[in-house]
């Protein structure tokens, strides 16, 4: 999920106690595991909502079915739910689900190479039962790899099934989770991956998303679209190539440097790399900047701005930002335009805040609010990101 920086995969032995034909995937959210002659021809369609600061999926889990309502992650790559019996659950609101209630729940022995998948998490240490560990900048969850029969439901009521969708069930979970997320779905390249197991099934490991901007009506709902179809296409796109890294989950680009208006603010002005690594993150609501690129930054942005800031640390104004246009720059020449729908997140009492902040880091990482209405596409076969700018909150 990545609710803080990168997300740190550990790879631990834990007590037992302790994701055909080219028919896109228009989906709520549910993964699945399909032979050639298992695809729907016809997208399936779903949503995405806000949840404070994240944004979350709905999927139904099990025979009969449990929703989860999950956050969706392209910074991580496991699909996991929490799970009864639970060794340690955080609070959840709705209904945890219980696999010995499920007839199709299946758990994964080690000796399955779908235990290995890359992005699992998984170990096996004294026990024939496929375990995993998965750890986040502020959580963890620990349990067992299963396979499960999962659906979405479109808006207009029809229900697709995936059966067999690997899974982590988790019994042993904390972090900054609050009640209505259930879990966390991985959208990252990593093969157990919701879009890598689903992909080869609808059409490609492809898929496009639309986040609203901060503090929407969480009764409104956006668009996800996985496989053949999601392209994002059309007058205004902005495509870039993505970059591979030693980190194969994360969708990553080369970030050069970012301008205020008409004033550019480079990466470094220390010297070679000019340019540094810049990580999409949906599963982080900021985005976060190396501390010595963020203060130039942020200076250039209080010179931009008329009104004195009502906090210098967070950059927060009362009012007033004026037309404030800033730029991201990409290796290749991509440049990608951001009002302050994207830079500044407007707040409960009617403030607006700088979506990006200052870290101990030499990476960048571009959080969910500064994504905020664009339509994005990830085609994680040809790596490449696209943007379209979009009213996300009409585009479910």
């Amino acid at each position: 999920m990545a609710p803080t920086i990168f997300l740190l995969l550990t790879l631990l032995s834990i007590a037992e106690s302790t994701a055909g034909k080219g028919g896109g995937l228009k989906l709520e959210l549910i993964r699945r595991r399909l032979s050639p002659g298992n695809v729907s021809p016809m997208a399936a369609k779903s949503q995405i909502w806000p949840e404070t600061s994240e944004f979350i999926v709905k999927i139904a889990i099990g025979t009969p079915p449990t929703e989860v309502h999950a956050i969706l992650d392209t910074g991580s790559d496991l699909f996991w739910a929490q799970c009864r019996p639970c060794a340690k659950c955080y609070q959840q609101t709705n209904p945890i689900y219980d696999p010995s209630k499920s007839s199709t729940f299946r758990t994964l022995s080690c000796k399955s190479p779908q235990c290995h998948l890359r992005g699992s998490g998984a170990a096996c240490s004294g026990t024939d039962t496929c375990k995993y560990s998965y750890g986040y900048g502020s959580g963890s969850t620990q349990g067992e790899l299963a396979s499960e029969k999962m659906a979405v439901t479109s808006r207009s009521g029809a229900t697709t099934p995936f059966p067999g969708v690997v899974f982590g069930c988790g019994h042993n979970n904390s972090g900054t989770f609050n009640a209505n997320e259930m879990g966390l779905i991985g959208f990252g390249r990593g093969a157990i991956s919701f879009v890598s197991q689903i992909g080869p099934s609808v059409g490609g490991r492809k898929f496009s998303l639309c986040l609203m901007p901060y503090n929407t009506d969480p009764r409104i709902s956006s668009s996800l679209s996985i496989g053949s179809g999601s392209e994002v296409k059309g007058p205004g796109v902005i495509t870039a190539q993505l970059v591979r890294t030693s980190d194969q989950t994360s969708y990553s680009l080369t970030l050069t440097g970012i301008s205020v208006r008409k004033t550019l603010v480079p990466y470094s002005t220390s010297g070679p790399p000019a340019k540094g690594n810049a990580v999409l993150d949906t599963g982080t609501p900021p985005t976060l900047l190396p501390k010595e690129l963020y203060g130039r930054l942020a200076a250039e942005v209080r010179r931009h701005i008329p009104s004195k800031p009502i906090d210098d640390d967070t950059l927060c104004y009362k009012d007033n930002l004026g037309d404030l246009v800033m730029t991201l720059h990409f290796d290749g020449g991509v440049d990608l335009r951001l009002s302050t729908v994207q830079t500044f997140n407007k707040m409960p009492d009617g403030s607006f805040c700088f979506t990006a902040m200052g870290v101990d880091d030499k990476d960048a990482l571009i959080g969910n609010s500064m994504m905020a209405n664009f339509l994005v596409g990830y085609d994680i076969d040809n790596m490449t990101v696209s943007f379209k700018p979009t009213d996300c909150t009409k585009a479910g």
